[in-house]
């Protein structure tokens, strides 16, 4: 996938999430290092763990960071560590995300819940892109590993969903956020085109995650869904999902910018 740098991503201690997928896929395909981010410390051990038993010609290098994404001045201080550590920035994956249901639909949805859902997935990614980018802003463009030529300064891919194109019923928060991320990735792309960053959004369809499997009867229901409303008849794995953000971080995607990509098995066709 051409990903030689060194990569950051949120949301990474969740075993058998998409974050964690993300770390491990980065790692897998050669990046020099990832700095794996995430509320759960534990997890993020996991996480390492799961990547020194890769086989690789020179070991990526990895670096931990416990934190909230919702704290400003906490994400400013890893991600600008981060950078330190490495030297430079080269990759940013945006995958720290909530979802909850509002029983009762919009008209029931509390504050509570409203302000949590946008603080973590629209603020967090906020605070990550905006302290990462101007990081990236400064230092020189990433050569490419298979052919030598020059590619950006930065990739920064953000997590929307299939829900920042469509509404489904009882997600007020979560729809509105995910909507907000494209907006987001738009915008910032259109700031920094010229100057070799680039930002770009991915939209999972149904994955098959701990968030979506934990429990039992939203499992049911999610396979359910996948079965009706997905073209290809099931739910996603992680691994699908982080290929598509491989490819939009690296060098394959050289000329792609302020885009929304699709790995939904085909749903948003319809």
């Amino acid at each position: 996938m051409d990903v030689p740098g060194y990569a950051l991503i949120t949301g990474a201690g969740s075993p058998f999430g998409i974050g964690t997928a993300c770390a491990i896929a980065f790692a897998q395909e050669g990046a020099a290092g990832v700095a794996l981010l995430d509320i759960n410390a534990s997890g993020l051990e996991v996480t390492k763990a799961e990547i020194a038993k890769i086989k690789m010609d020179t070991p990526c290098r990895v670096l931990t960071y416990a934190l909230n994404v919702t704290d400003e001045a906490e994400v400013t201080r890893v991600v600008k560590d981060a950078a330190s550590q490495f030297g430079r920035l080269d990759y940013v994956v945006n995958a720290a995300g909530i979802a909850l249901k509002h029983a009762g639909g919009t008209a029931f949805a509390t504050t509570e819940d409203w302000n949590r859902v946008l603080d973590i997935n629209l603020n967090g990614t906020f605070y990550v892109l905006r302290a990462a980018a101007a990081i990236m802003l400064e230092q020189d463009f990433i050569k490419s590993s298979i052919d030598g030529r020059s590619l950006q300064r930065g990739s920064i891919i953000n997590f929307s969903s299939i829900q920042g194109v469509v509404g489904i019923t009882l997600s007020t928060a979560y729809t509105t956020a995910k909507h907000a991320i494209i907006g987001l990735t738009r915008t910032a792309s259109e700031d920094y085109a010229s100057r070799g960053l680039r930002v770009n959004a991915i939209c999972p369809g149904y994955t098959e995650t701990p968030m979506t499997t934990k429990n039992p009867e939203v499992l049911k229901a999610m396979e359910e869904r996948g079965e009706s409303a997905v073209p290809m008849k099931r739910m996603g794995a992680p691994r699908e999902i982080a290929d598509g953000v491989l490819y939009l971080a690296g060098g394959r995607s050289s000329f792609v910018t302020g885009s929304a990509l699709m790995v939904d098995g085909g749903y948003t066709s319809r």
